[in-house]
């Protein structure tokens, strides 16, 4: 269980306060504001602040204080009223991994002061999965400098990226040796998907169903819950070393980003509740350009049942959806890019890049040319059912994505219509004639 900051928080170990001044600048953990917005507030530095404090080491946003230290308190009551779920939902629409914070109030010199505390994020890097405006834009990394919050420098980023290799290292020593102890003839795999237990002698068996209500508790932390799913062990209980303690990871799925709503598509696989809750999540980002009939034939939906879960939505782009599904319904060659016949050397272009694509030849996408890999994004949308090798085709948009998606707005839009048109060709006649 995590341990709460405002519980051991005393002000005074943190900073001096004389004459109703704090006598201390900003700096890489402290940051004074005057008022408290909600984030909601169309101005996103908040989550600018909040995302840089969770790449470097934590730390505290002050509300009630001027630039200069000076204390004058909270003016209203909106920061008293806030309900942290407005937050914590901001935050997990626009960056990834999940960010943890605090918010409390202290009296400070008759003062009530709010105090944001950020953690120190555990999976660093957090990445911005969004585009909020021009404070926040889908793929940047912030962090706290001493006073400022901004981008991340390549020294800085080079660290958190070492310090995370150099963890993953301590993990795996740390598991050898406990494996090397225990025994490996004593050692059994659970995996978390599936809910086997993989040993020497025995395997257990957890239903789907179950598995996903149960929740795995540590030792010494059993909490008792209305409400709450229970596994009900029956026979010898042995006592074990609590270092021999194995921690289980969440689902995969349990927060969906951008990112997440691609790789399914290249990697072909997709639980049927997944599936569901992929469509779902498209309705909640920017563009509704995501490969969503591959997320509707696995989640096993029909057509009328689909457009039932989109009327259940409350996001702003599930018109946006409906729309996009009743135009490519008429349409099918809507992502169609560039003339492959026309004679113009543009066209022969594309169409030597498509013949390449249809006879399944070996691409190096790392050091394209810009110019060059849209004639072959491009020769993709002209692509028909029966000359589409699913292996082939989503390994190629794999490495266009992985190399180019975040080069520029025009490439990423090209990438886009590329995914969207393999996907509409071999999943979307399922879904328009799939009513019954």
């Amino acid at each position: 269980m995590k341990k709460s900051f405002e519980k051991e928080f005393i002000w005074e170990q943190y900073f001096i306060v004389s004459g109703n001044v704090i006598r201390q600048k900003e700096n890489s953990e402290i940051e004074f504001k005057e008022s408290f917005h909600s984030p909601k507030h169309k101005d996103k530095k908040l989550h600018k602040w909040i995302a840089s404090f969770a790449n470097n080491n934590g730390g505290l946003i002050l509300y009630g204080i001027e630039d200069n230290g000076k204390l004058i308190g909270l003016q209203n009551d909106k920061l008293e009223k806030f309900d942290n779920k407005d937050l914590s939902q901001e935050l997990l629409d626009y960056f990834a991994p999940e960010i943890n914070f605090e918010l409390f109030i202290k009296e400070i010199n008759g003062f009530k002061i709010g105090f944001l505390y950020i953690h120190k994020s555990k999976n660093k890097p957090v990445i911005a999965i969004k585009t909020a405006n021009n404070n926040v834009q889908e793929g940047d990394i912030f962090y706290r400098y001493p006073g400022e919050s901004r981008k991340i420098s390549y020294g800085d980023l080079k660290n958190i990226i070492e310090e995370k290799q150099n963890l993953l290292n301590d993990r795996w020593l740390k598991l050898i040796n406990d494996v090397a102890s225990i025994g490996v003839e004593n050692i059994g795999l659970l995996n978390i998907e599936n809910g086997e237990l993989i040993g020497s002698k025995n395997k257990l068996l957890i239903p789907e169903e179950l598995l996903k209500k149960v929740t795995f508790i540590n030792e010494g932390n059993f909490v008792e819950k209305d409400g709450a799913p229970a596994l009900k062990l029956i026979g010898d209980v042995q006592p074990v070393d609590s270092k021999k303690i194995i921690q289980l990871v969440e689902n995969k799925y349990h927060i969906i980003t951008h990112f997440e709503l691609f790789s399914s598509f290249f990697e072909q696989e997709l639980d049927i509740d997944s599936a569901k809750e992929f469509l779902r999540k498209v309705t909640h980002e920017n563009s509704v350009y995501y490969p969503i009939y591959f997320y509707i034939s696995k989640s096993k939906l029909t057509k009328t049942e689909v457009y039932k879960i989109l009327d259940k939505e409350k996001s702003n782009k599930v018109e946006d959806v409906k729309i996009r599904l009743s135009i490519e319904e008429k349409n099918k060659t809507k992502f169609i890019s560039g003339n492959i016949s026309s004679g113009t050397p543009a066209a022969e272009k594309i169409k030597k890049a498509f013949d390449k694509l249809k006879t399944e030849k070996k691409i190096d996408f790392s050091n394209i040319e810009t110019s060059e890999l849209r004639y072959y994004i491009q020769a993709i949308t002209h692509l028909k059912k029966d000359e589409i090798k699913i292996p082939y085709i989503i390994d190629v948009l794999k490495n266009i994505y992985d190399k180019h998606f975040n080069h520029s707005s025009t490439t990423k839009s090209f990438i886009r219509k590329a995914i969207c048109h393999i996907d509409l060709t071999m999943y979307g006649e399922d879904f328009f004639t799939n009513d019954k």
